[in-house]
């Protein structure tokens, strides 16, 4: 059985981000993915293991920036690591505002939000750093240089697949193709 992060509450609170940010999409966004596409919150916390993401920001002109990142969805959040000398980081802490997208083939994760800062010897950094460790196998370079992490909370959070059924709870560890 697959261990979830999630809570009930974190749950419920994802599901209903979800449901609302799918009511408010677009015309073009509804009619390329109808709600028989959309990911439940379980789905969703099936997210695991640390993936390749971009974060999108903008500079000090307000020109859009995007950038990769290694990112993991803990708690109904993405969390992505860091280095505070970063120009991202320099970036979204003059204006914290960011979107963040995951996909792969015909699944898309796609967030708007602001970007909270999690800081090396801080409670959430200790929480979130054993996903970067699993991830590379818990050698000494697994956080070499990263001195925070980026937490996504999300306003905004669609997730779609084109077939849903293969992305059950535990799909970040089992996939069936």
């Amino acid at each position: 059985m697959q261990v979830m992060f999630e809570n009930n509450t974190e749950l419920a609170n994802l599901q209903a981000l979800l449901d609302a940010s799918f009511e408010k999409a677009g015309p073009r966004m509804q009619a390329v993915y109808d709600i028989g596409q959309k990911l439940s919150a379980s789905q969703l916390a099936g997210f695991r293991g640390v993936r390749l993401v971009s974060i999108a920001s903008v500079n000090a002109k307000g020109e859009p920036r995007v950038a990769p990142r290694s990112g993991a969805f803990l708690h109904g959040k993405f969390y992505l690591a860091a280095n505070t000398k970063s120009t991202t980081v320099k970036r979204l802490w003059a204006n914290p505002k960011a979107a963040i997208t995951y996909y792969e083939n015909h699944l898309l994760v796609m967030g708007h939000g602001t970007v909270s800062f999690l800081r090396k010897g801080e409670p959430g950094f200790r929480a979130a750093k054993p996903e970067w460790e699993k991830a590379f196998s818990g050698g000494r370079d697994a956080l070499l240089g990263i001195d925070v992490f980026l937490r996504v909370d999300t306003i905004h959070l669609v997730a779609y697949a084109s077939h849903p059924e293969r992305y059950p709870e535990a799909w970040g560890r089992a996939r069936r193709h």
